[in-house]
């Protein structure tokens, strides 16, 4: 309760805040489709607001964008899983003191589904929308159109420590889920705060993500095309069965229960704890930065991921939204169009190691020189990919995260937990069905 009530008062004050500073545009005419981002340059506003989650790879493209504009850009900088309910809040107030918000497939579909984002399909032109990768440019659609731009496109990683591998003599890498559970149980060590694998239980976001990095690897979906639950179904038990069998064995860094994000699992990660993990591509980059100090840096390999019945990945491509609501969608279209140039997203996939929105950067030397992650991602994506996205997604996930965590702490089978969360989804997921 006090972390809702302290998201509402954060918002409230910004916008008091706000309301004092920025200079209120006109309102649009009652009933009057909002879709023109144009702006006379007398009335260039002195900052926008951007809500984003709390990375900070794209700072210094936003810094440049500041210099080059004149446009100053004050960013609420949240948790990932605060991000939605300070942005849904703004929303629901229909507050046009908020410009853009960070997305991914999952809550622009929510915040879409909703009314509450601006439409750009039709103010992109043919060009733009050809240079993006469609892995990428799916963060911000929403049934065929629009509403943003990504700032860069992701696929799940799977990495290996190697100071751990040679410290339990493991000279093979992993490609099977049985010769994973082994590397796990050589690698575990607890009296020295060493375990087989890193997980994110910090959240029910996070919970999610962690049993969709199983599921994919059975071949399994939350639901089909047309809405119907699957998630309960052969593959869908056999992926928690998995992720429950790690957890009774200790090999599951008691660390994950606190993770609720990528920037914090990566800080757990780089003291060199750990044996293997699921991470995003900026993991690479992040662990051989010298300014992190990292014992493992340079000791740390990506592979493709070990499959249970196939190998595969979920994506997580992310991007950021333009409020219906804002007074400022020219300015902040402009950003947006700047932070997904081929130059904005070449120095932030160098620098990063997340990677490019844009098809060409995929083509540049000095990207593909850059680092091992472009080899292993081409590899990776010959397998089956998936993220689950839908406007109802965070009530699934305040269903399933609770019954996940019941059969990870053994008070449930992981059968009853599938069982008992299909069971409280089916009023949610209902109203849906085609």
């Amino acid at each position: 309760m006090r972390r809702v009530l302290s998201i509402v008062l954060a918002v409230f004050l910004l916008f008091s805040f706000v309301a004092c500073s920025t200079q209120k545009a006109k309102d649009t005419t009652s009933g009057e489709k909002t879709s023109d981002t144009s702006q006379s340059a007398a009335s260039k506003p002195e900052k926008i607001i951007l809500v984003t989650s709390s990375g900070t790879s794209h700072d210094p493209i936003i810094e440049k964008w500041v210099e080059k504009t004149g446009i100053q850009v004050e960013k609420a900088r949240l948790g990932e899983q605060d991000v939605r309910s300070y942005a849904m809040t703004a929303f629901a107030a229909k507050s046009s003191e908020i410009d853009l918000a960070y997305a991914w497939a999952g809550t622009t579909a929510e915040y879409a589904n909703a009314g509450h984002l601006e439409d750009i399909t039709d103010i992109l032109t043919k060009e733009e929308k050809d240079a993006i990768l469609p892995g990428a440019l799916e963060a911000v659609m929403y049934h065929g159109r629009i509403y943003g731009l990504p700032i860069m496109y992701s696929l799940r990683s799977f990495f290996v420590n190697e100071a751990l591998f040679e410290k339990a003599g493991i000279t093979k890498k992993p490609t099977t889920w049985d010769e994973l559970v082994d590397c796990c149980v050589a690698i575990n060590n607890p009296g020295n705060d060493e375990y087989g694998i890193l997980c994110q239980f910090g959240g029910n976001n996070s919970i999610a993500i962690s049993f969709q990095d199983f599921l994919v690897l059975t071949g399994g979906k939350f639901v089909d095309d047309k809405n119907n639950i699957l998630f309960n179904n052969e593959a869908g038990l056999e992926a928690l069965e998995k992720l429950v069998e790690i957890s009774k064995l200790g090999l599951i860094d008691p660390a994950a229960y606190g993770i609720d994000s990528g920037p914090v699992k990566r800080d757990r990660w780089i003291q060199g704890k750990d044996g293997m993990m699921w991470e995003w591509a900026a993991t690479y980059a992040y662990t051989n930065d010298p300014a992190n100090n990292s014992p493992i840096a340079g000791k740390v390999t990506p592979i493709v991921v070990p499959g249970i019945k196939t190998s595969g990945a979920i994506t997580g491509s992310e991007g950021w939204v333009i409020s219906k609501y804002s007074k400022n969608k020219d300015a902040a279209l402009d950003l947006l169009k700047y932070v997904c140039s081929a130059e904005s997203q070449k120095d932030v996939c160098i620098r990063t190691g997340w990677y490019p929105a844009i098809r060409s950067v995929f083509d540049d030397k000095e990207v593909l020189a850059s680092s091992p992650m472009f080899g292993v991602a081409a590899e990776q994506s010959k397998y089956p990919t998936y993220r689950f996205a839908a406007p109802y997604l965070t009530e699934l996930q305040d269903i399933l995260g609770p019954q996940i965590l019941l059969a990870l702490e053994g008070k449930k089978s992981p059968k009853e937990a599938l069982d008992d969360a299909a069971k409280e989804a089916e009023a949610v997921i209902a109203p849906f069905r085609k």
